[in-house]
């Protein structure tokens, strides 16, 4: 089954309940790059155990993230990923519950994207040349309405959907996997 591109916001309280937990964040990530894979490959991956992913795995199929592959053999229980992307809206007008789960989740995102920030000083020197000019770390302020920034965010999501996973038949000679983290939230 071929991924679609997901530009639905989650809705469910359990399902941003289960997106605010960092391994279900990595493994929903090498997923993403690898079609599919075991409770065992998603270990080697993420630093668990493959009972935790297989957990993590049954807990992301039971809010439609991730369904059962099926395997050759039948012996491997293999998983992929349902959709390429989720998003959801921080809850303003929703009840306090929603609005703690999204806080949950997003902040669950942006502990990893930390980490693979600081993942990526720690071993800086080990990329070439050209890796290392290209990676980017861009602030800058705007001044935008809440509308402005929404159209300026899919905008930016526009660009990068030619790169994703899956977008091309094979990636370029040369590719490899690069983390992409955009901020935006108004100034206090």
């Amino acid at each position: 089954m071929p991924f679609r591109y997901s530009r639905d916001r989650v809705e469910s309280i359990g399902t941003l309940h289960a997106l605010a937990h960092p391994t279900r964040l990595r493994i929903l990530a090498h997923l993403q790059l690898n079609q599919d894979a075991t409770a065992t490959e998603c270990a080697a991956e993420v630093g668990e155990s493959p009972a935790s992913c297989s957990y993590h795995l049954r807990t992301l199929a039971r809010h439609g993230l991730v369904e059962e592959a099926g395997s050759d053999d039948g012996r491997e229980r293999r998983w992929r990923r349902t959709v390429l992307s989720v998003d959801w809206d921080a809850g303003a007008d929703r009840d306090e519950a929603f609005r703690a789960a999204s806080a949950a989740a997003r902040a669950a995102m942006l502990e990893l994207s930390d980490e693979l920030v600081r993942d990526y000083f720690t071993h800086e020197r080990e990329f070439p040349a050209a890796w290392r000019e290209a990676a980017s770390f861009l602030q800058t302020t705007l001044v935008a309405t809440p509308k402005e920034l929404e159209r300026a965010v899919e905008r930016i999501q526009a660009v990068l959907a030619d790169y994703m996973p899956g977008a091309r038949e094979r990636p370029p000679r040369g590719a490899r996997t690069v983390h992409v983290s955009i901020r935006a939230v108004p100034k206090p």
